[in-house]
């Protein structure tokens, strides 16, 4: 790990201590002492190696990306993702967006994150987890006091509502990125979070076309707690549109590509579908980002 990194490590426990009101709470979100947190701040850590590095920067998202792949800021779908998420966090709204995997969700709301951290921002990847495992994860991430012992949901639950309620004055915004990946109990435990925490928090969930399925779905089958939960996203689920022409070109862009021909033939490679807008107007669109820059990546090695 080079100095640089661990110098930017060095910084990110700085922004998470604001963040979370302690460097006590950043010890315990990076699973390490609070002695060892100070002692790498006063430059007087003496254990070797880059263990305790790696260790923090894992636990506060530190980006070792070297790809070289840039982010296009002004694109349709990257002002859609960042819109909704300041709307949550400005009017403490319950926001559900379910679209197609790859269509561009992930990214800008990472970078969302960065901009924002020191105001109360907080994001979990999910997996396949249950309700225990997925209230574990936002009471670590929020720097809520873990239950001692085994720990019921309800007790989670009031570690991170009160947690959180202490952050209300900056408005907190919880982003829930893969949430068509957690089980039905875990996605219930929305409606507590809601229940506690309505007018105090914003909370976006990101997933695929899944997230939205799974929710009407359990509210056809009349399955417990998913009426409530389609309830607490309004009953809607915001959707992309997809990289335009006018898009693709910004996203070559920033990535190299600059001949205008070369660009429109990479829009052209990745077969773009027509899309009916809301006001009858079609346009033709890419859906999947991640075939985009695997276009992209491949016409800069041809071209290098």
């Amino acid at each position: 790990m080079t100095n640089v990194q661990k110098k930017e490590i060095l910084q990110l426990i700085e922004d998470e201590k604001t963040r979370l009101g302690s460097y006590r709470a950043v010890a315990k979100k990076c699973s390490i002492s609070e002695a060892a947190i100070s002692q790498l701040r006063g430059g007087t850590y003496l254990a070797e190696g880059d263990d305790v590095y790696l260790k923090i920067a894992l636990a506060l998202d530190y980006s070792f990306d070297n790809s070289g792949w840039n982010i296009a800021t002004e694109t349709t779908d990257f002002r859609i993702i960042t819109e909704v998420l300041s709307d949550a966090k400005n009017e403490s709204m319950f926001i559900g967006v379910s679209d197609n995997a790859g269509c561009g969700k992930t990214a800008p709301s990472d970078i969302y994150l960065n901009w924002h951290k020191k105001e109360a921002v907080f994001k979990i990847n999910c997996k396949e987890w249950g309700a225990r495992k997925f209230l574990e994860k936002i009471a670590v991430e929020v720097g809520a006091t873990i239950p001692k012992g085994y720990g019921y949901s309800t007790e989670f639950i009031e570690t991170i509502t009160d947690t959180i309620k202490g952050m209300a004055d900056k408005k907190p915004l919880l982003i829930i990125d893969q949430a068509n990946s957690l089980k039905p109990a875990a996605t219930c435990m929305i409606i507590h979070l809601f229940n506690e925490l309505e007018g105090m928090t914003g909370l976006v969930a990101l997933g695929t076309e899944n997230l939205e399925h799974q929710i009407k779905k359990g509210v056809r089958l009349n399955k417990t707690g998913f009426d409530e939960v389609d309830s607490r996203f309004g009953r809607k689920y915001i959707k992309t549109v997809g990289a335009t022409l006018a898009d693709t070109r910004k996203i070559c862009a920033v990535n190299g590509i600059t001949d205008d021909t070369l660009q429109k033939e990479v829009f052209k490679a990745c077969e773009p579908i027509e899309r009916i807008l809301s006001d009858g107007s079609k346009i033709l669109v890419i859906k999947d980002k991640r075939r985009l820059k695997r276009v992209i990546q491949r016409e800069r090695l041809n071209h290098n």
